[in-house]
């Protein structure tokens, strides 16, 4: 579903058609069928825009001074954010006092939806905050405050092929240093009738993940232990 088009678009347009997008794009990306694909299915229902839920402006980290050593607060960047999970590893650390210099909306709490807002491939993805501590964000990452849905299902829409198929629509930027604005995340389209029931979905997706992924961590184990086998048949040559 949703795949993107293996040949280049051709398409011809109208001032009309172009006025339908806020932003006024009139690049040919627009017009790719997997767009064309989305736009069918969401017409065929009631819509809500995502700032329905977004009621607070969204807050990005600042430039940080790192710490070149030493412990501090950690700060969740583009790299640290994987497969909706935060990678401590790879958090980088600030001192103590930058952190109490920051203001009240920068220092994350539980349940803050964090998300990536530029950098070409890594632009788009979203984790759910639940770590004790004191953490921030990095000035790549945006924290969002979610008001009428729950983080979890915010973060499931957004990572959903559904939300990252309008990142890849409203990306936009030099290649290389793409970003997508507030104005279009806040703009992203859901069907309003499945929204009634995103709870109880969100609840089902999160049962068949956890099956997934005790599945997933089995044949890793396995996978390993077929390689210490070969290791120790080889080395007993």
């Amino acid at each position: 579903m949703f795949d993107k088009d293996s040949f280049p678009t051709a398409i011809k347009t109208s001032l009309s058609k172009i006025s339908e997008s806020h932003a006024l794009r009139c690049d040919s990306k627009q017009f790719e069928s997997r767009f064309l694909m989305l736009d069918n299915l969401l017409s065929r229902g009631p819509t809500c825009y995502l700032s329905q839920f977004l009621p607070d402006p969204l807050v990005k980290g600042v430039q940080h001074i790192y710490l070149e050593e030493g412990e501090g607060v950690p700060v969740v960047n583009t790299l640290s954010i994987q497969k909706m999970s935060i990678k401590i590893d790879d958090c980088r650390y600030i001192s103590e006092e930058a952190f109490a210099a920051l203001t009240p909306a920068r220092k994350l709490l539980k349940d803050d939806v964090l998300l990536t807002m530029d950098g070409g491939t890594s632009i788009g993805k979203p984790v759910l905050f639940d770590l004790d501590g004191d953490y921030t964000t990095d000035s790549h990452v945006a924290i969002l405050r979610p008001k009428g849905i729950s983080s979890k299902a915010l973060v499931y829409l957004l990572a959903s092929p559904l939300g990252q198929l309008q990142f890849q629509r409203f990306e936009s930027g030099a290649s290389g240093q793409t970003a997508v604005t507030e104005e279009d995340l806040r703009r992203f389209k859901f069907p309003l009738l499945a929204l009634q029931h995103i709870e109880e979905e969100v609840s089902m997706l999160d049962t068949e993940r956890l099956r997934i992924q005790v599945a997933r961590e089995k044949l890793e184990r396995d996978e390993n232990h077929l390689w210490e086998n070969f290791t120790l048949k080889v080395l007993r040559q």
